[in-house]
C-alpha cells in the first residue's frame, strides 16, 4: 500500500501531528466539523485534496470513533482510492471496535493500525480483520534501557 496522503479528523490533530509529516512528500488533508441546517454538525474537508489518494487518517486516540468514521466516509466521497486509520490509543469502550470490523456499520477503512498501549482492548481485536496492532514493547524497553539505574 502506497500511502501518499495523511489526513487529520480535526484541527487539533493537525496541530499536534502535522509537523511529523512535513519532511515527507505527502498531501496533508484536514477535516473538521461544520454546522449545517438546524445546528446539525457535519464533517467536511477543510484543507487539502483527497481525490486519487491513498490516505491514512492519524489521531491520538479513538473511543467510539464517530469523527474518525465520518472523516473516512467524507474522504472516500471526495475520491480517495483507499482510506486507512492510525491511532495510538485504542480505547474502544463497550467493544465499539466491532463496528469497524468487516461487516460492521463503520467498516470504511482498508487498514486500521493501533498500538498495544491499551492491551485489554487490543488483545480482543481479531487478527484476520482490518486491525493491525503495532507493538510498543521494544520501544519502551529500549527507552528504559537508555536511562541509567537510579534515575
Amino acid at each position: 500500500m502506497n500511502i501518499n496522503s495523511v489526513a487529520f479528523p480535526d484541527d487539533g490533530a493537525a496541530k499536534r501531528f502535522a509537523t511529523l509529516f512535513s519532511h515527507m512528500e505527502v498531501e496533508i488533508v484536514v477535516c473538521g466539523k461544520t454546522r449545517g441546517e438546524g445546528d446539525i454538525r457535519k464533517i467536511a474537508i477543510q484543507d487539502g485534496n483527497a481525490k486519487g489518494k491513498n490516505i491514512v487518517i492519524v489521531d491520538d486516540l479513538v473511543q467510539t470513533g464517530g469523527t474518525l468514521y465520518e472523516s473516512g466516509k467524507v474522504l472516500k466521497e471526495a475520491g480517495a482510492l483507499s482510506v486507512n486509520a492510525y491511532v495510538t490509543h485504542a480505547v474502544f469502550p463497550m467493544d465499539s471496535w466491532k463496528r469497524f470490523s468487516k461487516g460492521g456499520d463503520r467498516a470504511c477503512f482498508n487498514k486500521f493500525w493501533v498500538t498495544n498501549s491499551i492491551p485489554t482492548t487490543t488483545n480482543q481485536l481479531p487478527l484476520d480483520d482490518v486491525f493491525e496492532v503495532l507493538d510498543l514493547m521494544d520501544l519502551l524497553v529500549n527507552d528504559l534501557d537508555y536511562f541509567p539505574a537510579g534515575i
